[in-house]
């Protein structure tokens, strides 16, 4: 199809970066008594971030 490329949903990735950055950034001041669920969240929020990432920028490069 010629056209593929355009119809495709674009911004996925960004979304998910901006996600992952705001739960990792406010994740310890919410948990700060409860030290394994900040650190899950914290990772969460990492782990989201990468997947944006990966979505937004390495995934076009192959």
């Amino acid at each position: 199809m010629a056209h593929s490329e355009h119809n495709r949903p674009k911004g996925s990735g960004v979304i998910l970066i901006a996600i992952g950055i705001l739960i990792f950034f406010f994740a310890p001041r919410y948990y700060t008594k409860d030290l394994v669920g900040g650190m899950v969240i914290m990772v969460l929020g990492f782990v989201l971030g990468g997947i944006g990432f990966y979505l937004a920028f390495l995934k076009r490069r192959t």
